[in-house]
């Protein structure tokens, strides 16, 4: 048996998210603990288990497929990938297909990627296969991990959704917020996914928890993840008799900065007026002003993860799927 990321985790008595870390974004880590994991990483053996990846080899390729490729979030797991990808010398090339929100189509390219032995590994962002093509690929042995989502017998990179909102949650009733409001992903459409779903149960359980009264009108489902969404966002909650508190834009952040414009140009004042949270914790948000308050989903480490997994199941066979736990990142907008 290869060596796995756990072994590494287990050998140097850290979680399997700081391995991933140190790979992606070292500058991000204690430089002693960089030299500690990357000894570990020599002494266990670890890179040896990447080294049919390694050899010059003609075409071959790790498939990601996502329902578009031009979605920031989307952007960076992309990149996470790509950093692994370099830190663990591989030659193996990264190919990114849009399903374009079909499920037909989606289906199609999954079963079209199966008879290719160019492709070592499909990766699925925020899709799933239907059982009849999850089931071949298990047949043929051929990897596929899924990132945030999950099917059963399915290898997944899951991001803990419901911990995130709780974390929010909390983090805006600390603060003094009662008057909280979500703006919500696109739950509808050709081909929904179960963040959007994930999250609201984790909203409304927050209320409950916190003995906070539900309110309908304060539920806005953003049409998708953009900021042009936030700006309806905007338009509507501006609309309601009284202005929420406090906005979670559990959409992403590019709906909270979307918001956020949109209320600067209506003389609204975040945070004196109304307080933002996003999710994601996008480059940008540090960028705006103020920063964007937001919960961190350590996207690239999603995306490093799948890779590993995904090369390890080629070696190994199926592993342990990886939970990767969402941070708070306070900045000035709540």
């Amino acid at each position: 048996m290869a060596v796995t990321l756990s072994d590494v985790a287990k050998h140097a008595s850290l979680s399997r998210e700081t391995i991933l870390e140190v790979l992606v974004s070292p500058s991000s880590i204690e430089p002693e603990v960089v030299r500690f994991v990357m000894q570990t990483i020599r002494e266990t053996g670890y890179l040896e288990t990447f080294a049919p990846w390694k050899i010059q080899r003609k075409g071959m390729a790790i498939a990601l497929v996502s329902p578009s490729i031009d979605a920031p979030a989307g952007m960076e797991v992309f990149k996470g990938i790509d950093r692994a990808m370099s830190s663990l010398g591989l030659t193996t090339s990264m190919v990114t297909i849009p399903t374009r929100h079909s499920p037909t189509f989606r289906e199609q390219l999954l079963n079209s990627l199966l008879p290719f032995n160019m492709i070592d590994a499909v990766i699925c962002l925020t899709i799933k296969p239907d059982d009849e093509t999850f089931d071949k690929y298990t047949r043929v042995g051929k990897p596929i991990v899924l990132v945030e989502t999950k099917k059963n017998g399915s290898l997944s990179v899951l991001l803990e959704n419901q911990k995130g909102i709780s974390i929010g949650m909390n983090y805006l009733y600390g603060r003094g917020y009662r008057r909280i409001a979500l703006m919500n992903g696109p739950s509808g459409g050709s081909e929904p996914g179960s963040i959007p779903g994930e999250r609201l149960i984790a909203y409304l359980s927050s209320l409950h928890r916190l003995g906070l009264p539900f309110d309908e009108s304060l539920i806005y489902e953003a049409p998708d993840y953009d900021s042009d969404s936030g700006i309806h966002g905007f338009e509507y909650f501006s609309s309601l008799p009284q202005l929420p508190d406090a906005l979670f834009c559990a959409s992403g952040d590019m709906t909270a900065i979307g918001f956020i414009n949109a209320a600067r140009n209506k003389g609204i004042r975040v945070p004196e007026d109304i307080a933002v949270l996003g999710y994601d914790d996008l480059p940008v948000s540090a960028l705006v002003y103020p920063g964007l308050s937001t919960i961190r989903q350590r996207l690239m480490i999603a995306g490093a993860g799948a890779l590993v997994l995904a090369l390890e199941c080629a070696r190994n066979g199926p592993g342990e799927n990886l939970v990767i736990m969402p941070e708070l990142v306070e900045r000035g907008t709540a």
